[in-house]
């Protein structure tokens, strides 16, 4: 499945709403370990709730510097591409998202 094009005002609008929200959620989950706390950070929710037009944009972000964006990635795509020995291995389930993200058309190669 590959992302619908939007138009390009609307595309640069949506990046800039994620940028606003990712940024709040890393100032918001600086001091959080546990991965369901944060998660369920209101400006995660708000990611998650835009929907897959946004994967590029969280596979952007995990090749910057991997965070906890597996949970959104799964929520929006209902894929999971980690392998079982890799859970909670962060630069590693970015890898396998990153890869999925090409495979699938969501992030360029």
């Amino acid at each position: 499945m590959t992302v619908a094009a939007t138009t390009p005002e609307s595309q640069i609008e949506l990046k800039q709403r994620f940028q606003c929200l990712a940024q709040a959620w890393i100032e918001q989950a600086r001091y959080l370990s546990n991965t369901a706390q944060m998660a369920m950070l209101p400006s995660y929710q708000r990611i998650i709730g835009m929907g897959v037009y946004v994967v590029p944009f969280i596979l952007e972000e995990l090749e910057r510097e991997p965070r906890q964006w597996f949970w959104a990635l799964e929520a929006i795509t209902g894929e999971n591409p980690v392998p079982p020995e890799n859970a909670g291995r962060v630069r590693e389930s970015a890898q396998a998202w990153i890869e999925w993200g090409r495979r699938t058309g969501h992030r360029a190669s």
